[in-house]
């Protein structure tokens, strides 16, 4: 393979698929719930089994590099801690598998899947191999691949989701929406697309969003600040309560990387 290529896929992997295996303590899953490809997938033997993830097969970085993509991953997270709203990559497609799995394409070879409560995050070196993968991807518990449930999202994404349907019904097209609600063309394009794939009932009994996208920006920042240092400091650096602290992060639940 080209070092070209290597370097991108290397390159693709940290920017896009760290968080898979995030999380805090409440929010890890049980070996039992966790999806993986089985003890060998497409003749690759299963090399580690690290936190919340699998890995397949193995790679040597070439003469001077430093990294290597793994030829298949698979990752596993909540859906709390990890979904499209809430993470910043940039989303290339959007499709359901198995049923009712959520899939979101990311690049080639990386690709998340939103089922239950959970994300199973699903990277490929040779993009070839990635659909193999989400056919056969499963719990642990399971002996063979099962249909996939839709995804369950916290109350502050599905109230993202709502934010632009609401503004669907007044306004025509997504220029018009993306003026409305403040967000990008594409994120009014990737919200719309979702809800639409996860239908109508979903958000049927959603609340719509009171506060501005500018707020929940600020709140997010809020809530990264606390995973970075913790709730006393964080407070004590932008002069609130922690009680006031707690209020505000709670309100973007799901869409700050952490739960």
């Amino acid at each position: 393979m080209p070092k070209s290529r290597i370097a991108l896929l290397v390159a693709l992997c940290a920017l896009l698929v760290a968080a898979p295996a995030g999380g805090e303590a409440s929010e890890r899953l049980s070996k039992s719930e966790m999806y993986w490809l089985g003890p060998y997938f497409a003749g690759l033997r299963l090399t580690d089994t690290g936190f919340q993830g699998f890995e397949y097969g193995e790679c040597k970085p070439p003469e001077g590099e430093f990294g290597c993509q793994l030829p298949v991953r698979v990752g596993n997270a909540t859906s709390c801690t990890r979904n499209p709203i809430g993470s910043n990559g940039l989303v290339r497609d959007v499709f359901l598998v198995r049923g009712g799995g959520l899939a979101v394409a990311y690049a080639p070879g990386a690709v998340d899947v939103g089922t239950g409560r959970q994300t199973v995050s699903v990277r490929a070196a040779e993009p070839e191999i990635l659909g193999a993968a989400l056919r056969e991807v499963r719990r642990r518990s399971e002996a063979g691949p099962e249909p996939l449930a839709p995804p369950v999202y916290p109350l502050p994404v599905l109230r993202e989701l709502k934010r632009v349907t609401v503004a669907a019904e007044q306004f025509g097209g997504v220029t018009a929406i993306a003026r409305a609600t403040e967000l990008p063309p594409d994120q009014v394009e990737l919200r719309l697309r979702i809800a639409e794939l996860l239908g109508p009932d979903v958000l049927a009994d959603v609340p719509a969003p009171t506060i501005s996208i500018d707020t929940v920006e600020r709140w997010r920042q809020l809530a990264f600040g606390v995973q970075t240092h913790n709730l006393a400091h964080t407070a004590e650096r932008h002069k609130m309560s922690v009680a006031s602290l707690r209020k505000k992060i709670r309100q973007v639940r799901g869409l700050a990387g952490a739960c």
